[in-house]
Order: structure tokens, then sequence, then C-alpha cells
């Protein structure tokens, strides 16, 4: 059994315009999980993510605070206790409209590397 404790992960934080901090938790290079990767993000009050598509599904648990979630251009309030399965090649964006932080806990499968996924959301901030 693997355990991770996610408060002692630091994980990288990703500047404006896209400010949240991603904590990779389980991955191919990371806790000796190959099948996927597990991470949280942690988008601060009034930020969004980039309107970006992955080569393969994403699953999106909202632990906890309120947004928007764009897919495909379909807007859709979201808030805690939801989920959110993101096709492969689809569009898609999330945007914290509240004043508190928006809790999201993903997977993918296969898992992207822990290199990969930070990487991925640094560049998009670079533009």
């Amino acid at each position: 059994m693997e355990v991770v404790r996610a408060w002692e992960e630091e994980g990288v934080h990703i500047p404006e315009p896209y400010g949240r901090t991603i904590k990779v938790l389980l991955a191919p290079d990371k806790g000796n999980v190959p099948e996927l990767s597990f991470n949280l993000a942690l988008l601060d009050p009034h930020s969004q993510t980039d309107y970006h598509a992955h080569d393969r599904p994403e699953l999106i648990h909202i632990v906890s605070g309120r947004g928007i979630s764009i897919c495909e251009g379909q807007e859709m309030e979201v808030q805690g206790d939801m989920v959110l399965w993101v096709r492969a090649g689809e569009m898609h964006q999330l945007k914290n409209t509240g004043a508190e932080t928006l809790k999201l806990a993903t997977a993918f499968i296969p898992g992207y590397t822990t290199e990969y996924s930070y990487k991925r959301c640094l560049d998009a901030a670079e533009g």
C-alpha cells in the first residue's frame, strides 16, 4: 500500500495568470504507481486554469470551493462534491469565482510523470 500525506507535499506554485499550487501525489515516477497519476490542484481565489486539452481522459473531483467549469465552450457552475469526467481531446478550463481556494483532486489514466505534470502547467503560465 502506498500512503501519501497530501498536507506534507510542497508541490509547485504556478504563477499568474493561472495561479494555483499543483501537488503530484502519485504517478508512474512517484510512489511506485505505474497505472495512473493523482494530483491535488489548489486554485487561488479568482484565478483559473488555462483552456487546454489532454491526450487522455481526466477525472476531476471538486473537493471544496465554487467556480465555473468550461468544457468545449459550455459553462457550468461547480462546487464541492461534484465530479467531472473530461474526455481525451476535450478543451476545458476551471475558474475559481470565489474568495476561498478551489480544491481539486485529479486523476489521469494512464498517468503522466511528475515532471510532465508540473512542466505543462508552468509552460502554460509563461504563455
